[in-house]
């Protein structure tokens, strides 16, 4: 069994030691490969920064030859059969739900970071032990028995997580045999009692939609952080969140977000940890791996992480649009649209998928996905189905049996539950193949829902009738292409001062160092615009929207 040992001498340094032992019965190259990314996440992380003095021991103990073949990369050749002990140190210093952090209150680690895959034994089981003081309570995502854990393969030990503090507060509940466990680092500003009823309902609710959960113990592991953060990754034994400023969860706004978050990640359980488009199924974490399935992987989970906190309660129907909207507004400055579909932005994820990227490339998986994922359960509903039916098909068909899916594949499931196939491959060409503008096509669904999307002006003025946005302090982040700004303004011009005229507005700018004035005419037509969902009155279609 290939076993691993981990501890920090000096948690303050953020350095952990790590000893891994290889035991080689043959006397052939040992490789190992570092990942360069996770799960989750469709970017290079590149963890082999954080990595110093590694060293590789044989059975006698006698340092022998590690060659470094690729930034990640390292190949010894054994001498003698028996148990190999590579030995290396790796930087603990990022707080967020995918890396590691180790100081002199926790250990936190996501093995995905620091651990290596042996290159040809990936199907081995896989032991690890953390050292860390007696006080101390852990939780893990992976199996533990007597404060060691294990993995039935390196794809199941990148998946895990792993948390030990003196301060961590426990909760618990029970679902069909399953349980689940609510683990929190960090202070505790809300009613636990009421948190874990509310978590309870959504997973009763998305459990009910499936008709099982695909594991037996499922870990929710929050680090509530003092400064303001939010960020959620997905395992299949559980998730991990980070959330801050903890004190802010006193406000319903903020514990909104944390439970929205918690309702998404629950969601990847089936969705992405199971159901995976076969590109990543395995997940080759040496490299890229390239896949159009961003609408289906985030935007599918999105528009289901708010729904089930609407259906089960939580949400009341007014908080729902209210969290609409929001995603409508973020979508709505956006015209990546008409220069990226939405199979062509999950494809350049590994480009520029989690920054801002140059203006108006692309289009969000997760908020454009939530947008083709909400009018294909209206449009669904009108059929007598549900998005909620085709997801459970996809986990019956591909998720349980752990197969990787096609785009094809998923869309044959979603043509299976309507009568109008050429109504469903029209939306299909025109909002994920094609570069069609879907706010309209959002509009008429929520109309058949009974509620009106309207549009109004935002209170900033530059914004609306001269399409700039920008900064407090004035630097200016975004222009509206149909706007007589794009044409005389730049991204970066810091607007010094403005002037209201009979015809426009007069701006006094600093152009990267050059001072100028800029007169603009005001927009007969609303630019940058907010929407706001009105219901106007309930309907059959809505009542089974809302009851899932």
């Amino acid at each position: 069994m290939i076993k691993y040992h981990i501890k920090s001498k000096s948690p303050v340094s953020q350095f952990i030691e790590i000893k891994l032992f290889i035991p080689v019965r043959h006397l052939s190259q040992v490789r190992l490969q570092l990942p360069a990314w996770r799960a989750g996440r469709y970017q290079l992380a590149n963890y082999v920064q954080n990595i110093r003095n590694l060293n590789v021991y044989s059975p006698a103990g006698k340092q022998i030859l590690a060659s470094k073949l690729t930034k990640d990369l390292w190949e010894f050749t054994p001498d003698h059969v028996g148990d190999y002990e590579v030995r290396y140190e790796y930087y603990c210093a990022k707080m967020d739900a995918g890396s590691c952090w180790v100081d002199d209150e926790q250990i936190y680690l996501n093995f995905v970071n620091c651990c290596f895959d042996v290159e040809g034994r990936s199907d081995e089981k896989i032991q690890v032990e953390v050292a860390y003081p007696k006080h101390f309570q852990s939780c893990t995502t992976l199996l533990a028995e007597n404060n060691e854990l294990f993995a039935s393969n390196f794809q199941q030990l990148a998946d895990g997580s792993f948390l030990a503090s003196q301060s961590l507060t426990h909760e618990s509940f029970e679902i069909d045999d399953v349980i689940f466990h609510l683990w929190f680092h960090g202070e505790v500003h809300f009613d636990l009692a009421e948190f874990k009823a509310n978590v309870q309902r959504f997973s009763e609710k998305q459990i009910e939609a499936f008709g099982e959960f695909p594991v037996d113990e499922y870990h929710f592991i929050y680090q509530l952080l003092p400064y303001p953060h939010y960020h959620g990754v997905e395992h299949q034994r559980g998730t991990v969140i980070t959330f801050g400023p903890a004190e802010s969860l006193v406000d319903r706004m903020h514990m909104n977000e944390l439970m929205g978050v918690s309702c998404h990640e629950l969601y990847h359980a089936w969705n992405v940890c199971q159901i995976r488009p076969k590109e990543i199924m395995p997940y080759d974490f040496s490299k890229e791996a390239y896949h159009e399935a961003g609408w289906i992987v985030e935007g599918v989970t999105t528009y289901m992480g708010d729904i089930f906190l609407l259906q089960s309660g939580y949400f009341s129907l007014r908080e729902y649009c209210e969290t609409f909207e929001k995603v409508l507004n973020r979508e709505s400055v956006n015209f990546g649209w008409q220069n990226q579909s939405i199979l062509e932005s999950s494809f350049d994820l590994w480009i520029d998928g989690y920054v801002a990227g140059i203006p108006d490339k692309k289009v969000s998986i997760y908020t454009h996905g939530a947008l083709i994922a909400f009018c294909l359960d209206a449009m669904l509903l009108d059929e007598n189905s549900t998005l909620h039916e085709v997801m459970k098909i996809l986990w019956k068909r591909f998720g349980k049996p752990k197969i990787g899916y096609s785009l094809d594949e998923v869309w044959e499931v979603v043509l299976s539950q309507t009568e109008h196939p050429i109504y469903f491959n029209q939306f299909y060409d025109d909002f994920i193949t094609g570069k069609e503008d879907i706010f309209p096509v959002v509009g008429k669904h929520l109309a058949s829902l009974g509620f009106e999307l309207e549009t109004r002006s935002r209170e900033d003025n530059l914004s609306s009738s001269y399409g700039i946005i920008k900064l407090d302090e004035g630097k200016i982040t975004k222009l509206h292409p149909n706007s007589e700004a794009s044409k005389k303004l730049m991204v970066g011009d810091l607007i010094k001062s403005q002037e209201l005229i009979s015809t426009g507005i007069n701006l006094s700018i600093d152009r990267f160092g050059r001072n100028l004035e800029i007169e603009l005419l005001i927009s007969h037509e609303q630019l940058f615009r907010d929407h706001l969902i009105v219901d106007n009155k309930s309907n059959p279609k809505r009542e089974a929207w809302i009851n899932g």
